[in-house]
């Protein structure tokens, strides 16, 4: 990229810096649950409007969801910035996504500014989209045709340890298992019971062993939502939760019979009835290496420490059944040098300190410069393609 490309990029965000602050502490200040960020879309679109940028609200007849594109000339790239605004329950935004929200807009805004001093021709968006944490907006949007004229996807998630670009992350699926046995007096009359904290405890055992049986990026959990009422009667009936997750999208389904085996045998040795519910939850994350890789360049011409490659990590997000469709990339900024788990406190207050400021700089930065830099060189985008075509090819092919 011309050095003068990349720094109109630099002076625009470094320009919108404070403004981009203030917003990420309304967000953070006002945490919100899935489907409900009706005030962090309202400050965030208000303050795209009060920059006279037009904003589509109610996107995809999705309350919480916004879309505003810019476009220069006729050239048929697209490029999307995927903005994160919900909280989770009782810690907020203890996953960092007002910092996710305002990196994307100074991302977006960055572009913008390139695109019309440089007469930089393409299409860029910036999509709000609502209920990462659970509630699949990604996949609504995706099943509503959002992404349908989408080329590519980036955004960024706050981290800790060393930056990095995120290589894959797992594929999920999920059980609410009912066991139904037959009450009877616990001491008295046991025999005459059946007992369905017995099936729990089976399954329970019978997946425990199972994690013997499964590769090592296999995770496996669960809890018991509800198990007995009294010491002195039999259980007739019980409730789990559980979910498996694994990398490979295509290793799932397996899983999940190996699951479902578990779930059948241990209602069979104990004579309950049994009741499953299955969810498909968030598709495997896959990544693109070409435009990670601008990403990566652009990361530490900003003088950001990167880890090299592409690590794999075991959360889950919908941002991977977007990436199940184009090719992406999603850099992970670190919020701290020592290891510190998202979803904690620590992690909470973390979001909105210092650091979170640097943040949503540099991040806003180097996603503006792999967008404008796959604007610039088509032939990124090519390359992106191919190489997900050929990742296609490879995970379809016959086992």
């Amino acid at each position: 990229m011309k050095e003068e490309i990349k720094n109109s990029i630099i002076t625009e965000i470094d320009d919108k810096k404070a403004s981009l602050i203030e917003v990420s502490e309304y967000i953070h200040a006002n945490p919100e649950l899935c489907y409900e960020e009706f005030k962090a879309v309202e400050r965030i679109t208000g303050y795209l409007e009060s920059l006279n940028i037009p904003v589509e609200r109610n996107f995809c007849d999705l309350e919480t969801s916004f879309k505003t594109t810019h476009s220069v000339g006729d050239r048929d790239i697209h490029f999307a910035i995927l903005a994160e605004y919900d909280a989770l329950p009782k810690i907020g935004h203890a996953c960092g996504h007002n910092i996710i929200a305002t990196a994307a807009i100074g991302a977006f805004l960055g572009c913008i500014k390139a695109m019309q001093k440089f007469d930089i021709q393409g299409k860029v968006s910036l999509i709000g989209t609502p209920a990462e944490e659970g509630g699949g907006g990604k996949i609504k949007l995706i099943e509503r045709g959002a992404f349908r004229d989408i080329d590519a996807a980036t955004m960024v998630h706050p981290s800790s340890g060393t930056t990095r670009i995120a290589g894959r992350c797992t594929a999920t699926h999920s059980f609410e298992i009912e066991y139904f046995g037959k009450p009877a007096h616990a001491a008295s009359q046991p025999f005459k019971g059946i007992n369905a904290l017995d099936a729990a405890n089976l399954f329970f055992t019978s997946v425990g062993l199972l994690r013997q049986q499964v590769t090592s990026d296999v995770r496996l959990s669960g809890f018991i939502v509800e198990g007995g009422t009294a010491t002195n009667m039999i259980p007739d009936y019980t409730k789990i939760k559980y979910s498996v997750r694994c990398l490979e999208e295509a290793e799932l389904p397996d899983l999940v019979q190996k699951v479902k085996n578990c779930i059948e045998a241990s209602a069979m040795a104990t004579g309950c009835e049994v009741k499953v519910v299955e969810e498909k939850g968030y598709a495997a994350r896959t990544y693109s290496e070409v435009l990670g890789n601008v990403c990566r360049e652009a990361l530490e011409s900003l003088g950001e420490t990167v880890l090299p490659d592409f690590p794999d990590d075991f959360g889950s997000t919908d941002f991977g059944n977007v990436s199940q469709m184009i090719p992406t990339t999603n850099p992970y900024f670190s919020l701290s040098k020592t290891r510190v788990s998202l979803h904690t406190p620590e992690y909470e207050k973390l979001a909105i300190s210092e650091i979170s400021h640097t943040a949503i700089e540099r991040a806003a930065k180097a996603m503006s410069m792999t967008v404008i830099e796959t604007l610039l060189n088509p032939e990124i985008l090519e390359r992106a393609k191919a190489e997900k075509n050929a990742a296609v090819d490879i995970n379809t092919r016959p086992r």
